[in-house]
């Protein structure tokens, strides 16, 4: 992949992650907690180079973020995912990764149709199929509007 492209994609999973914590946040009943590996450990970067060490490839698997309902007091570990479109398969592996050293956990799929989110081993049950966000803190209106942020970014890009 050349790095423009490289690039691209990294901004659109930046993207992904801001509208996803944003959102959560505008909701009024969650705390946002960045939680991935390049947030919470980079100095861990400098040690694997050339080397197999099972808990920093733990560690580089960790989800995006850690969501606390604050009504409920239940934590989530949730990644962190944009895609122009779902693909079942594609879903299937990443929470299959995820269900290896993050269980539970949870993934949160941006894309251009709307917003999904599922425990990862509920996705591995259902053969990759996520279901759409629903929340009764996040309606459809302020998902629309997290939306379209996206769309808007996608047309800025000349991706549509």
């Amino acid at each position: 992949m050349n790095t423009l492209k490289f690039t691209q994609n990294l901004v659109k999973g930046r993207i992904a992650e801001t509208v996803f914590s944003q959102m959560l946040r505008d909701a009024g009943v969650f705390t946002v907690l960045e939680f991935g590996y390049e947030k919470i450990v980079p100095d861990l970067l400098q040690y694997n180079h050339g080397h197999d060490d099972p808990v920093i490839e733990t560690l580089r698997t960790a989800p995006d973020f850690a969501i606390i309902n604050q009504q409920t007091k239940e934590v989530r570990l949730v990644e962190v995912k944009y895609r122009w479109r779902l693909d079942f398969d594609e879903i299937k592996a990443t929470a299959e990764r995820m269900h290896q050293s993050w269980n539970p956990s949870y993934l949160f799929v941006a894309t251009l149709d709307g917003f999904y989110f599922d425990e990862v081993s509920k996705i591995i049950a259902n053969s990759g199929k996520i279901s759409p966000l629903v929340h009764p803190n996040i309606p459809h209106d302020m998902q629309d509007s997290y939306l379209e942020i996206l769309k808007r970014f996608e047309r800025g890009s000349g991706n549509e």
